[in-house]
């Protein structure tokens, strides 16, 4: 019974990545890369890794290492950072060559920096404002990285292509989750945090297009990053009140309030700089 149950999971995790990856993977080659990023910012990879180790070890398991998944996010930013600068440094050479690099990079860095952050003792302000310094940080460097505007890919996909989004997608979730309920509660939340969906976007765009949109995705996700605070947040409120079901699903939706209420005030603060107000250069 129990084998059945698991291979079950396992079943709905790949199927689950393999959906959130190709959506993404078209809106970031066919519509926007940014908005790409911006969507892989939502709890997409790291809400399918919290809900299948909550689901298999309990919620308070999980929640118990939630300084820790929040302080981690801060891994992520760096991952994508390292990710970008390595790329670019390397774009005159073969693209696959360049992605290899790029990703061995940005992993060991994830990894270096989980460490460091498992070896201190975490609570949840500490954990939000290392988050918050990397945060802003990391946007400053970034932008002095965008050189060049987003572009849409040119390149065709096929039902190949598709398989290897899915399989690569559907493994590192699988991987993750494992690893999690193996290594314990604080493992748990800084591997929740790794950007699981949009690591295998960003490889795929990379390798198909070069460095001309997958910098585009990683510069949205630096903003909607900040929506894995609240995901985490709101869910360590929720959960232990409304179930893991329940507590999930209003999760998600507080996220995606968040989400459109912090981008809409973005481009308000944007609009406001550009167009020259005498009250704003004062400042």
């Amino acid at each position: 019974m129990r084998i059945h149950i698991a291979g079950n999971i396992i079943i709905y995790k790949m199927i689950i990545s393999i959906l959130v990856v190709v959506a993404l993977s078209e809106l970031s080659k066919k519509v926007n890369p940014t908005l790409g990023g911006i969507l892989a910012g939502l709890p997409l990879g790291t809400g399918l890794s919290v809900y299948f180790i909550s689901y298999e070890k309990g919620t308070a398991f999980l929640i118990s290492g939630i300084p820790w998944a929040i302080a981690s996010l801060s891994a992520s930013i760096i991952f994508c950072f390292v990710y970008l600068s390595v790329a670019r440094k390397m774009s005159a050479g073969p693209k696959v060559v360049a992605m290899l690099a790029a990703s061995a990079a940005g992993s060991v860095m994830f990894v270096a920096v989980g460490y460091m952050l498992y070896n201190m003792p975490l609570h949840i302000i500490s954990a939000v404002i290392v988050f918050i310094v990397v945060f802003v940080v990391n946007i400053k460097l970034i932008r002095t990285l965008m050189t060049e505007p987003a572009v849409k890919s040119e390149s065709k996909n096929s039902l190949a292509k598709l398989l290897i989004r899915a399989v690569f997608a559907g493994a590192i979730i699988l991987l993750i989750t494992g690893l999690g309920v193996i290594l314990g509660s604080k493992w748990s939340g800084i591997l929740s945090s790794f950007p699981s969906t949009l690591f295998p976007l960003i490889v795929i765009l990379h390798v198909e297009d070069g460095n001309k949109v997958f910098p585009s995705v990683i510069h949205g996700f630096s903003y909607s990053v900040s929506t894995l605070v609240v995901f985490y947040l709101v869910f360590m409120i929720l959960a232990p009140i409304a179930g893991l079901n329940l507590g999930f699903l209003v999760t998600y939706a507080v996220c995606g309030v968040y989400l459109v209420l912090f981008f809409n005030f973005k481009s308000f603060i944007n609009r406001f700089r550009k167009s020259g107000d005498p009250a704003w250069q004062e400042r």
